[in-house]
């Protein structure tokens, strides 16, 4: 009885243990040490470390990729398990001055699984109407998806008579934000990507467009508390719109076979939105593509990693082309890129820049037409990696002149030129 009694207060003790919040010792824990270096001479305040978990595997056989801790020292590091379809990684967020390496402690259990709770500061949705009938709007004169409400889907496959403006999706599609900056694409025959300025540093997108249940006059178009929709898209490629040139024309992900779109991840350092197109008609042809726009924690960066299938020559992306913006192009030496605009391309008539990153080893062409800035880039392997972002002059502490755009941008690309370096001990 006594040895039953001593194995039932362990077992409780360890579940404890296991669900403390505000624990500061795991003294049982196995551990793993890792050096992070920034080796650029450019501050880096909440830059995201990516950890293999194969890598710390190889350091310690028993890691447990399901229950660990991260610490600087003695402080506990908010983090969260990814997968990017291959690869296991743990990913989290860490101030690095220029050119200084820290030392981190994954404290694991090498059985079992154990679960914390951190504050999110990336959100990521697709809020659809369920049930809801689809009948003629004599309002707009079109027919819509009619329903008092948006229910949130981890994952939905489009209808098939779903077009533009009938209602169905929250913000017409999924959204995707940071504390500094919002966006979302149309899931639609449009397929392209908009911006949510912020003139708070917040997560919005769950309150955002809840009662724009009839997509007439939407909310988000004038300014609200948090901030609003702050570009005007139309035809172009917005912001890293997907596009393909073929013919001297460029075709977005307009007429496909099926689409399918998925929160992929939704978590406190990262979150990514997940579509597969299935039939992507390009003139008289058909690819497959899977695209993934992920934005992680104090970032403006949306990254773009697409798969594209069936011999695809290239992927065409860009920024809308406004009148009263300034062009600027990367003078940078690496391999990461850019073009960028800066001005009053606004719906508030306001001061924003936009800005896409792209591999140089990638480019087949930068050049413009009139209704865009656009890169066509080449698959390697079939895969193709860019990133864009905005930045709004009415973001707190925003950005609000041309010089400090391009030192923001500058910035971005000596940090992506010189990614941190990972040592595990």
């Amino acid at each position: 009885m006594k040895k039953l009694t001593n194995l039932f207060v362990f077992l409780l003790t360890l579940s404890f243990i296991l669900n403390a919040q505000d624990q500061k010792e795991f003294n049982f824990f196995d551990e793993v040490k890792v050096s992070v270096t920034n080796p650029a001479d450019v501050e880096r305040k909440d830059e995201l470390v990516s950890l293999s978990v194969d890598k710390l595997k190889s350091r310690a056989e028993n890691f447990n990729k399901e229950a660990f801790i991260i610490y600087l020292g003695d402080k506990e590091i908010p983090s969260q398990l990814y997968n990017d379809g291959l690869n296991s990684q743990i990913v989290f967020a860490c101030y690095f001055k220029p050119n200084q390496s820290k030392e981190f402690s994954i404290k694991y259990l090498p059985d079992g699984k154990l679960k914390r709770k951190y504050d999110s500061r990336t959100y990521a949705e697709l809020a659809m109407k369920f049930d809801a009938v689809y009948k003629y709007d004599p309002l707009d004169k079109r027919n819509k998806y009619t329903s008092d409400h948006f229910e949130n889907f981890t994952k939905v496959v489009v209808p098939e008579n779903h077009t533009d403006h009938d209602a169905l999706f929250k913000y017409e599609g999924p959204g995707w934000e940071s504390e500094k900056v919002g966006y979302r694409f149309y899931l639609d025959w449009r397929n392209a990507t908009d911006i949510f300025g912020k003139t708070i540093n917040k997560l919005v997108l769950d309150d955002v467009g809840t009662n724009d249940v009839t997509a007439h006059e939407d909310s988000y178009h004038e300014m609200q508390d948090w901030g609003m929709d702050i570009f005007k898209v139309g035809n172009t490629l917005g912001i890293g719109s997907i596009g393909m040139m073929n013919a001297d024309s460029i075709y977005m992900v307009s007429k496909t076979d099926e689409i399918s779109c998925e929160i992929s991840f939704n978590g406190p350092i990262l979150s990514e939105v997940t579509t597969n197109y299935k039939g992507w008609l390009v003139g008289e042809n058909k690819y497959d593509l899977v695209s993934k726009l992920s934005i992680s924690a104090g970032s403006r960066i949306t990254n773009a990693t697409l798969k594209v299938f069936d011999n695809a020559s290239n992927i065409t992306t860009g920024l809308a082309k406004y009148k009263g913006t300034d062009f600027i192009k990367s003078s940078s030496t690496g391999d990461w890129q850019y073009i960028a605009l800066w001005g009053k391309q606004t719906l508030n008539d306001d001061n924003l820049g936009i800005v896409l990153f792209y591999k140089k080893s990638a480019l087949i062409n930068q050049s413009e037409n009139d209704l865009n800035y656009y890169v066509e880039l080449k698959p390697i392997e079939n895969k193709v990696n860019y990133g864009f972002a905005a930045a709004w002059e009415k973001e707190p502490d925003g950005i609000k002149t041309k010089e400090a755009f391009v030192k923001y941008i500058d910035e971005e690309i000596i940090k992506l030129n010189s990614p941190l370096t990972v040592d595990y001990k």
